[in-house]
């Protein structure tokens, strides 16, 4: 009795952080509520609460923990009010900055918002002015004072007016719960479930559809593939308007994404059948990929799309409109990939609504042959495809990516080669010569293999009718720069983002094009020119018709798995969360603020693409 009298009256130092953190954790959720858009289902709203207390509830842990370690310290308890005072001061703030920014343009908090923010234009699109920072600034002081006054209030009180830290044990299964019907609802393909957790700030959920997959427990059917890929009701605006598509005499699609392929290999010395067709074809000079790997560049490839929206498509499991609409006009798809087409996300965004089959070879195929096995299958389909249904034809050739996989019994054109394509074994001094020679004929049997697809289309009898088009997904560096740069998804030089691109289109004279194109411009001008779509390209998406005017200069957003930057002419803006940092051609810092203003003024005006309140400009 007696000790539990000496408890009440002197409280452990920190007895006082579990309520202040559950009151904190209750109150920070109103500004994220204020986004939010409750989901029809009933389990799907009682998802969406689980998230919203689990990600509140951990954050203001990680606030608290400091001060819990503080005040179990003798000698440092006066700090850890302080401390804890000052974090959670500091998460308030973000949470707020992070509504307001996630409100306006459906992103959250990241190094992109973070640099746009410091550089002044995101802050005048957002009103900020004089008097709002005055405003912030009477907030913040308030802010602080206020969770000071509280914490000591809370201080003061009896430890028995108090909900004891161990009561916050019953919130801990609150972490694997979300994360495992994140999973679940993920696999099952339940759009509105996982859409609902956007507005919820820096939440990442887990997936595991394949292994579920495999287990029995999902079925990967085309009916589930339809039903994932309807809109969800959560305010995705795409397209911008509804397509009016009326096509008289459809033409096939034939698409070769050769992985990884930089555009100076598109020589009559490095690949003799890709330079012969593109003499034949419509060619640009300076075209570029919108991103430096394979998932960011397919994305804008399909999309018409800055690839910063992936995650947005990937939430509402939306495909792309120029998919959709190949379907709707009854198109038969051949999908083929050397590397499985399901990989990097693929098959969550670009195909995430196509029912057809993804085809891929098996995997005892050895993978310096998994190219030449997919090849024979889309060969096969080609000449057996219907005279009367138009098709899209899509080949993923896997041979120039890591590790350059290269057939014995192939042409080795290019010595000395390297034993392998091992990056990790790689350095500043490393003679890039033989690698980059093992690449090249990687490339050359890639370039062999094109020669056969396009042999195979000319014995179906549908070269005439067919549009064809031969590019890559991203570019690959053998330490160009001399900044010890191998592989891709590294920079966004010339190397890594500038890829070819030729269109063989039936009717229209070969052409060489000198202006600057982009990955976004091929799925607006394959709806209006093959689809017959009227609608102009800003109602769908960001690129440019190909076969209009096309300015010298255009700013365009480019991708990685880490970061973001805007090509512009030469040179490369990297968006970092301290600002924008300019890069020459050479990749080397160079200080030029003429620019800036008009680039981020063009981030801004893409990241605000896919929301509702917004209307895309021309």
């Amino acid at each position: 009795m007696t000790h539990t009298r000496s408890a009440t009256l002197h409280p452990h130092p920190t007895a006082w952080l579990p309520a202040y953190l559950l009151i904190n954790a209750v109150v920070s959720a109103l500004p994220v509520l204020l986004n939010v858009t409750w989901p029809a289902a009933t389990d799907a709203r009682l998802f969406l609460t689980v998230a919203l207390a689990s990600q509140l509830t951990l954050a203001l842990t990680v606030c608290c923990l400091p001060g819990w370690l503080l005040g179990s310290i003798r000698p440092l308890r006066a700090l850890a009010l302080p401390s804890v005072v000052t974090l959670t001061t500091l998460w308030w703030i973000a949470l707020l900055i992070d509504a307001r920014v996630f409100h306006q343009f459906g992103f959250h908090l990241n190094g992109l918002v973070i640099g746009l923010l410091l550089s002044g234009r995101l802050l005048q699109q957002l009103g900020v002015n004089t008097v709002s920072w005055l405003a912030a600034g009477a907030v913040l002081a308030g802010m602080a004072t206020l969770q000071l006054l509280f914490a000591r209030g809370l201080q003061r009180r009896g430890i028995a007016a108090l909900p004891r830290a161990r009561w916050l044990w019953l919130l801990l299964p609150l972490l694997p719960i979300t994360q495992g019907l994140a999973v679940w609802y993920d696999a099952h393909s339940r759009v509105d479930a996982m859409t609902g957790l956007r507005p919820i700030p820096w939440l990442h959920t887990a997936t595991a559809r394949r292994q579920l997959a495999k287990l029995g427990w999902v079925q990967q059917d085309s009916m589930e593939r339809q039903l994932a890929g309807q809109p969800s009701s959560t305010g995705l605006q795409y397209p911008f308007q509804p397509l009016q598509c009326r096509p008289e005499r459809p033409m096939n699609v034939l698409m070769i994404v050769v992985d990884s392929l930089r555009h100076d290999m598109l020589t009559p010395a490095q690949m003799p059948n890709a330079s012969r067709f593109a003499a034949q074809a419509w060619h640009a000079e300076q075209h570029y990929s919108t991103g430096n790997n394979t998932m960011h560049g397919l994305f804008g490839l399909f999309y018409g799309l800055p690839a910063l929206h992936t995650n947005t498509m990937i939430h509402h499991r939306r495909g792309p409109e120029l998919l959709r609409q190949l379907d709707q006009h009854g198109y038969r798809f051949h999908l083929y990939g050397g590397a499985s087409l399901q990989g990097a996300r693929m098959d969550r965004a670009v195909f995430a609504q196509v029912t057809a089959p993804l085809h891929t070879a098996p995997n005892h195929v050895a993978q310096d042959l998994r190219d030449r096995h997919v090849v024979k299958q889309l060969s096969a389909a080609l000449r057996q495809q219907p005279a009367d249904t138009p098709f899209f034809g899509f080949m993923l050739l896997d041979s120039a990516h890591v590790p350059y996989a290269v057939p014995a019994d192939a042409e080795h054109r290019f010595l000395p080669q390297a034993r392998s394509g091992d990056h990790l074994k790689t350095h500043r001094g490393t003679d890039p010569a033989p690698l980059f020679n093992r690449y090249r004929n990687a490339v050359l049997k890639a370039d062999t293999l094109i020669g056969q697809l396009l042999q195979a289309l000319d014995d179906s009898g549908r070269r005439d009718d067919t549009v064809v088009i031969i590019t890559s997904d991203h570019g690959e560096s053998f330490n160009d720069l001399g900044q010890n740069d191998w592989g891709h998804n590294g920079n966004f030089s010339d190397v890594q983002t500038r890829v070819p691109m030729a269109i063989r289109w039936p009717g229209r004279a070969a052409a060489i094009e000198p202006g600057v194109t982009s990955h976004m411009d091929i799925a607006p001008t394959l709806l209006r020119h093959l689809l017959a779509c009227s609608n102009p390209p800003s109602d769908h998406s960001a690129g440019l018709d190909l076969f209009g005017p096309l300015p010298p200069v255009r700013p365009l957003l480019v991708e990685s798995w880490t970061q973001r930057a805007v090509r512009v002419g030469p040179r490369a803006l990297l968006v970092r969360p301290y600002g924008v940092e300019v890069r020459d051609a050479d990749y080397r810092p160079v200080a030029d603020a003429t620019s800036t203003a008009a680039v981020t003024a063009a981030i801004i005006d893409q990241m605000q693409l896919l929301q509702p309140t917004t209307t895309p400009s021309p």
